[in-house]
């Protein structure tokens, strides 16, 4: 016998395929009959007038903040997403040192379109590297599968505070910034973001950190994946 069936659902393939009404039977955790289901099962569950269909995957939510209060990550799961991915355009808000959270904070406020009011309302922080970032949000658990990209803009920051929308970096401030990358990416990060768009900008106009860095930083730390 079977796991369960899911009866009478709007079954959409996500191949392109005309949808179809029918069920869906599940064995083991897989997917074993598709159409009219015959097998046996443990469990019925009847989906009349709902679609059925594999998660959407959002490749670009900038949700690193709100997921710290808002662990459903709302709205995405009632528009059928499954996986955010966050960390977008270098935007982050880890690595960050306890006295650099204003001003990551204040990175956020345009790009994110939320005021800084808010931002500091409800970030709940807790962690310092990108390693206790995602064990934070592991340990509260979240409604979607979350994947991470390490942001260029907090690394820069991390390493030259308020210096980094200002100035290009020193070999030694590139080599910090290598190792929180790599930290980065061994804790399971997908990979590296970063933004050199003249529309990034963050409180009162100052450009991200990102922005500043010139074309050795970029190919040290590209290079390090």
């Amino acid at each position: 016998m079977h796991d369960f069936v899911i009866r009478n659902a709007l079954l959409l393939d996500g191949l392109g395929a005309a949808p179809v009404h029918g069920d869906l039977g599940v064995a083991n955790g897989k997917i074993v009959e598709v159409g009219k289901a015959k097998d046996a099962y443990r469990e019925t569950l009847n989906a009349d007038g709902l679609a059925l269909m594999p998660g959407i995957i959002d490749n670009h939510t900038h949700y690193d903040a709100q997921l710290t209060w808002d662990p459903l990550a709302s709205p995405s799961p009632a528009l059928g997403v499954t996986t955010a991915v966050i960390g977008n355009c270098g935007f982050t808000i880890a690595p960050c040192k306890p006295a650099d959270r204003d001003l990551i904070l204040k990175n956020l406020t345009q790009v994110e379109g939320m005021s800084i009011d808010v931002l500091r309302a409800g970030t709940r922080w807790g962690f310092e590297s990108v390693p206790e970032f995602f064990g934070m949000l592991e340990k509260q658990g979240v409604a979607l599968n979350v994947a991470g990209f390490v942001g260029h803009s907090s690394v820069r920051t991390y390493v030259m505070g308020e210096e980094a929308p200002k100035r290009a970096a020193t070999p030694a401030e590139v080599a910090k910034m290598r190792q929180l990358v790599l930290e980065g990416v061994r804790a399971g990060a997908i990979g590296f973001a970063t933004s050199t768009s003249p529309n990034h900008n963050g409180h009162g106009g100052i450009p991200m950190p990102s922005r500043l860095a010139d074309d050795n930083e970029l190919r040290e730390l590209v290079g390090c994946l």
